[in-house]
């Protein structure tokens, strides 16, 4: 008879939230808003004002302390990695399933945010492509030649080899490829 399991549907899904809320905090957005006052240098003196949105309520942002990572997630559930990955898998326990999906999806959305705020974002691209399931697309266009059915075989070698060369420059110095600088 194997060991008995560690969590429930509902230990589980309470001990993720308790995990996500060690590292986050709700933040009351609040915007500056001028007064119509001015200090004694003459300059306009503000003041800060949450921000409501439509409905009449002030908007809240979470705001990560730590950002939350499939390593830490574990740590503090005090389950190795691979019983994670059992876990997430349907087939193997279709009762964490509403769990697993959410959590993966609050670690996606954070991820997908830092795309937006930071300036390198390398390592979040890596992760959404490998373990999120993006991928990134590249398209070439070949000109007028486009219109017809294009086939490898329909555009002349020297050309081929001529957009082979091109691409590997552009990946080269975005450091997609191994002695690549990454600076563009």
């Amino acid at each position: 008879m194997g060991r008995p399991r560690k969590y429930t549907e509902r230990t589980l899904k309470r001990a993720v939230e308790e995990y996500f809320d060690s590292i986050t905090r709700e933040v009351g957005l609040t915007e500056k808003v001028d007064t119509g006052r001015k200090d004694a240098d003459g300059h306009k003196i503000f003041e800060n004002k949450p921000v409501i949105n439509k409905r009449g309520q002030q908007m809240m942002i979470t705001e990560y302390l730590v950002p939350p990572t499939v390593g830490g997630l574990c740590e503090a559930l005090k389950i190795h990695r691979s019983t994670w990955a059992e876990y997430c898998d349907e087939q193997l326990h279709p009762e964490f399933s509403d769990t697993t999906t959410r959590t993966r999806g609050r670690m996606r959305e954070y991820l997908e945010q830092q795309l937006l705020t930071r300036k390198d974002v390398k390592g979040v691209i890596f992760t959404l492509q490998n373990n999120y399931g993006y991928t990134e697309r590249r398209e070439v266009d070949f000109g007028p030649q486009a219109s017809r059915a294009l086939t490898a075989a329909a555009v002349p070698m020297e050309e081929r080899e001529e957009i082979l060369r091109e691409l590997y420059q552009e990946f080269s110095r975005e450091g997609v490829l191994p002695g690549g600088s990454g600076e563009g």
